[in-house]
C-alpha cells in the first residue's frame, strides 16, 4: 500500500480549542482522509530550535498533542500567520518582526528539503503585506495609490493633497489598527498613539486616499479565480453597519464583473498567489489577502458564498498529485 504523503497545516489556536473556524476545518478534515496530517497553532513555533506543536485530528473534530517536532513533509499549508496573537508574549518586540521570523521560518525547511513545497510561499506571503502596492503602478494595476512614509510630517501632507486618507496596519486583518483621517485633528489623534504604542511605529504603517464604494473580494486556488462577492454598508473600524447593508454573489450577473475579474487575475499573475483573495473598494484594488483568507461570506446565518469546495478540492488533488492541480499551479506563475 502506497505511503501517504506527510502534510503539515499551520492553523489559528482557536482550531484546536474547538472553535468552528469553518474554512480551516473543512480542510482539516479533507486532508486528514487523504494525508497524514499534521496541524499545527500559529504561535506555537519554537523560533530557536526549529520546532513546532503538532497535533492530530481524532475521531470527532477533536485533536491530540504529539509535542513538539521538526516540520519534515511533502506539504506545508500555512493558513494562519497569527497576525492576531501577542507578538510580545512570543518574545517579539515588533509586530513585523514576528511577521518576519514566520516567513524565514517557513522557508527554512524548503532550503533544506525538509519540506517539498509551502503554500503560500514565503515571498508570495511577504507580498500580501499592504505596502507591496506601494511599488506597483497604481493605473496598470488598477490599485489604490499607496504611500509609505517616514515621517509624520509627510502623513500631514499627504492627508493635506488628497483630502481624506486611511491609515492601515502593513500587517494585518479584519481591518485592525486602521484609521481613517479627515483632517489635521485626526493625524495628531494618531500621531498620539503612535507614541502611546511601542511595538508599532510609522514603518508599521502605509497609507491611501479614502475611496467610498461598493466593497467586493474575488477568491483565488490555484492561482485562478474561483468564487466572488459585493457588499455595501458593511462595518469598518470608523462605524458600524448601515441599515441597507447588503451582501450578494458576484458574478456574471453584475455589471463591471468581468472587467473586475480581469485586473485581479493579472495581479494574481504578478504576486504568484496561490490561494488568498483580491479586494475592491469601488473600482479599485484595495488589498490582496493570502493564506488566512475565510472562503464563505454569511449575512447573519444565511451562506451567501461558500469558496471552500474549490479550495478544499485544489488541496486533496496537490496532495494526490492530480494533473488538474498541476496546471492551476502552472497558473500562479508570475508574468
Amino acid at each position: 500500500m502506497k505511503p501517504r504523503r506527510r502534510v503539515l497545516i499551520t492553523v489559528g489556536p482557536g482550531l484546536v480549542a474547538g472553535r468552528r473556524h469553518m474554512t480551516q476545518r473543512s480542510l482539516v478534515t479533507a486532508l486528514d482522509k487523504c494525508a497524514d496530517l499534521l496541524v499545527i497553532p500559529a504561535g506555537s513555533y519554537d523560533f530557536a530550535s526549529g520546532r513546532v506543536r503538532a497535533y492530530r485530528r481524532m475521531r470527532g473534530g477533536r485533536f491530540e498533542e504529539l509535542g513538539m517536532i521538526m516540520p519534515v513533509a511533502d506539504l506545508w499549508i500555512i493558513y494562519s500567520d497569527g497576525y492576531y496573537l501577542d507578538h510580545r508574549a512570543l518574545g517579539f518586540a515588533k509586530r513585523r518582526d514576528f511577521f518576519r521570523a514566520q516567513l524565514e521560518f517557513h522557508q527554512a525547511p524548503v532550503d533544506t528539503g525538509k519540506v517539498v513545497r509551502v503554500v503560500n510561499e514565503p515571498h508570495v506571503e511577504a507580498r500580501t503585506l499592504k505596502s507591496w502596492f506601494a511599488g506597483l503602478d497604481p493605473e496598470r494595476f488598477r490599485i489604490i495609490p499607496t504611500r509609505l512614509f517616514s515621517t509624520i510630517d509627510e502623513v500631514y501632507a499627504f492627508r493635506n493633497e488628497r483630502g481624506a486618507i486611511v491609515a492601515k496596519l502593513d500587517w494585518g486583518g479584519g481591518g485592525g489598527g486602521a484609521r481613517r483621517l479627515l483632517n489635521g485633528a485626526d493625524v495628531r489623534r494618531f500621531e498620539e498613539e503612535l507614541a502611546e504604542h511601542g511595538d508599532r511605529d510609522l514603518g508599521d504603517y502605509c497609507f491611501q486616499p479614502y475611496l467610498p464604494g461598493d466593497e467586493k473580494r474575488l477568491w483565488f486556488v490555484g492561482g485562478r479565480f474561483v468564487a466572488g462577492r459585493k457588499s455595501s454598508g458593511r462595518a469598518t473600524p470608523w462605524s458600524g453597519s448601515a441599515a441597507d447593508y447588503r451582501v450578494a454573489a458576484y458574478d456574471d450577473q453584475v455589471d463591471g464583473f468581468r472587467a473586475d475579474v480581469t485586473a485581479a487575475e493579472r495581479l494574481c499573475r504578478v504576486s504568484g498567489l496561490t490561494v488568498g483573495s483580491i479586494d475592491f473598494i469601488g473600482d479599485r484594488i484595495n488589498e490582496i489577502n493570502g493564506c488566512g483568507t475565510i472562503f464563505t461570506e454569511y449575512r447573519n446565518w444565511d451562506c451567501i458564498v461558500d469558496a471552500r469546495p474549490a479550495l478544499v478540492k485544489y488541496f486533496v488533488d496537490l496532495v494526490k498529485g492530480s494533473r488538474s492541480s498541476a496546471r492551476a499551479q502552472r497558473a500562479t506563475t508570475p508574468v
